[in-house]
């Protein structure tokens, strides 16, 4: 690897925090994925991305695409890209090529699946890609049971292409994400994303099993500042005991 392209230790721990920083938003799903589109979008940087659950209709079949979110696209941007997903046409030629690999994390350059000559002639290009002012694309997938979740960060018509250490960075991100493997349809329960950041990390380790003495060790708290929070998550989300708050929530977030 030549030393331009070598993955900086800073670079590595950027995205760690990032994996860390989307699991403390584990009672909102499509929060996570927001978070982790823009948050990449700034780490890279890219001038848009954007995710949603794989439907085969952009390879031609019939299953539609999961819902979409996005970073960077203005309101015309946003409906010519929910277009293109609820239709698959104009087809992109990078696509049959991404399928072809089969790994849990794939994350491949815009270059590494379609040459400049079929990229810049196709339809995808000229009909899509054009009007949305955006060119380079790093595209990711991650394959979990029963779903693929499709990633694509977009720079500008202009902006230099995408880097393989920033290809890397991407793939040692998304390997670590737990996200994907929770249900697109998972409810949201409006008691849980009102609790303050604090409680929900409290509650977190709670569902996972920790005591109180673990999870003051954990957050470096005292053990007094945890038993007054484990009070007011009781009654925030209307339980009297642990074993309650467990009953009610273990599988649920």
């Amino acid at each position: 690897m030549r030393r331009s392209e070598t993955v900086g230790i800073a670079e590595v721990q950027a995205m760690l925090r990032l994996v860390a920083e989307t699991a403390e938003l584990w009672y909102d799903p499509t929060v996570q994925r927001r978070y982790t589109v823009e948050s990449l979008c700034k780490l890279l940087p890219a001038k848009a991305g954007i995710c949603f659950t794989f439907g085969d209709i952009l390879m031609g079949g019939e299953g539609c695409c999961g819902h979409l979110v996005q970073a960077g696209l203005d309101e015309s941007q946003e409906r010519l890209v929910k277009t293109y997903l609820s239709s698959g046409e104009p087809a992109d030629p990078a696509l049959p090529k991404l399928a072809e690999i089969t790994a849990p994390v794939v994350v491949a350059r815009r270059s590494e699946l379609v040459n400049d000559k079929l990229w810049y002639a196709s339809p995808y290009y000229l009909e899509l890609r054009e009007p949305l002012k955006l060119d380079d694309t790093l595209y990711a997938k991650i394959s979990v049971p029963g779903k693929v979740i499709s990633m694509a960060l977009l720079r500008a018509v202009g902006d230099e292409p995408f880097t393989e250490r920033q290809s890397q960075l991407v793939d040692l991100c998304l390997s670590q994400m737990s996200w994907p493997f929770q249900p697109d349809d998972k409810p949201v329960d409006p008691r849980l994303a009102s609790l303050q950041p604090r409680l929900r990390k409290v509650m977190q380790h709670l569902l996972d099993g920790d005591g109180e003495k673990q999870v003051a060790a954990k957050l470096g708290l005292s053990r007094h500042t945890v038993h007054e929070y484990v009070k007011m998550i009781y009654q925030q989300l209307g339980v009297s005991s642990r074993s309650e708050l467990l009953s009610q929530w273990v599988g649920r977030v």
